[in-house]
């Protein structure tokens, strides 16, 4: 769940040279994936999702899941802008598996990606959402820029 177009199709295309099969699907705001979800038009091993986009939030995100499908094994990642030791520690409190910061580099992106696709085959091998690694991200951290829209 990204609100930024652009950084969908980097990530699509970063996923590319994995050599994992990997199955994604886009959205942009948060009501249309609950929605679908509840519908059960989507199935998902994992939910990557970022923190800061019009209307619900990141955070939003995480609080209809958790208590929608409570108790089920489904990872949650934040791929997300904001090193903030704030966000992190209110993810954590969500019970994500993981919080990563976007890179600034392509290599940077691909490289966490199979971090998290890493995660996510842990995390569902032993069904369960999955611990938080909550490592320290110093406040020096490169993001990517905004996109140009």
């Amino acid at each position: 769940m990204d609100d930024s177009e652009a950084d969908h199709l980097l990530i699509q295309d970063a996923l590319g040279t994995l050599n994992v099969p990997v199955r994604s699907q886009h959205f942009m705001q948060v009501n249309p994936f609950l929605a679908a979800m509840d519908r059960g038009e989507i199935t998902q091993d994992a939910v990557i999702t970022d923190l800061n986009m019009p209307g619900p939030s990141g955070f939003d995100l995480l609080q209809a899941i958790r208590s929608r499908h409570a108790g089920q094994p489904l990872p949650i990642l934040i791929f997300s802008t904001s090193p903030a030791a704030a966000d992190r520690a209110r993810a954590a409190a969500l019970d994500v598996a993981g919080y990563f910061v976007k890179p600034v580099s392509y290599d940077g992106l691909v490289e966490q990606l199979q971090d998290m696709v890493d995660l996510i085959l842990r995390c569902k091998q032993q069904g369960q959402r999955g611990s938080v690694p909550l490592l320290p991200v110093p406040v020096s951290t490169p993001v990517l820029p905004e996109p140009l829209h």
